[in-house]
């Protein structure tokens, strides 16, 4: 199931980054406008959405190499929910300051970090 979801997010990003973007700032941002996004951030968002196709189908090895990377990421999310998105939003935003989160972003920050964890936890189980 989970290959399914990263496929569907991973065919997403790559033909439609925009729409993807919009509806994230959208749920996540007070006031979308007031943040400018980087000009390499729709391009990026493509080749993420395409190297997350490659993992998630060249083979099985690749795959579990993505769920542990999944892991290393989740536990920096779980752990610093604030600095990870106060970062992300500095790469991804030229004026990151402007930018003002609604109140559930930080929670959900966690807890998407927790879902990669345990991820990584279910493919360590299966080593």
């Amino acid at each position: 199931m989970l290959r399914t979801i990263l496929t569907a997010i991973g065919v997403v990003e790559l033909l439609s980054p925009e729409a993807l973007i919009d509806t994230a700032e959208r749920v996540a941002l007070e006031d979308p406008n007031d943040c400018e996004l980087r000009p390499w951030v729709v391009p990026g968002a493509r080749v993420e959405g395409l190297l997350v196709l490659a993992l998630v189908w060249r083979s099985d090895a690749s795959y579990a190499a993505l769920k542990r990377f999944l892991g290393v990421v989740g536990l920096l999310a779980l752990a610093f929910p604030r600095a990870y998105v106060d970062y992300g939003a500095r790469l991804a935003y030229a004026d990151a300051t402007e930018c003002e989160w609604r109140p559930w972003v930080y929670p959900g920050t966690r807890l998407v970090g927790l879902t990669y964890v345990l991820v990584a936890l279910d493919e360590r189980g299966r080593d």
